[in-house]
């Protein structure tokens, strides 16, 4: 959800979102729904709420936290996944935006 200051209210931006993430020059928001099979990354951009598909990644290498599976954005956006091979480890993966 996003609240709009002019309008005073709130809007949907995407059903599932675990994990949300600010992309660094704000006109993104980079999560992962953790109920997709494919376990895709996606973002939305904020301007039409448009919601763009990323890379799916492999269902069994990432590691359920909390509230889904652990996403997050490395400092140039790139986005980072939680794995799990009997302890947590942390990749990167490269993209061509």
């Amino acid at each position: 959800m996003l609240f709009d200051f002019e309008t005073r209210k709130w809007g949907e931006l995407a059903r599932s979102a675990a994990y949300p993430n600010w992309s660094r020059d704000g006109s993104y928001i980079y999560f992962a729904d953790p109920y997709t099979k494919e376990s895709t990354l996606y973002r939305v951009r904020i301007s039409d709420r448009k919601v763009e598909g990323l890379a799916a990644v492999d269902p069994h290498i990432l590691t359920w936290a909390t509230v889904g599976k652990w996403t997050g954005l490395a400092p140039d956006d790139s986005p980072l996944v939680l794995r799990d091979t009997s302890v947590e480890e942390i990749y990167a993966l490269d993209w061509e935006p």
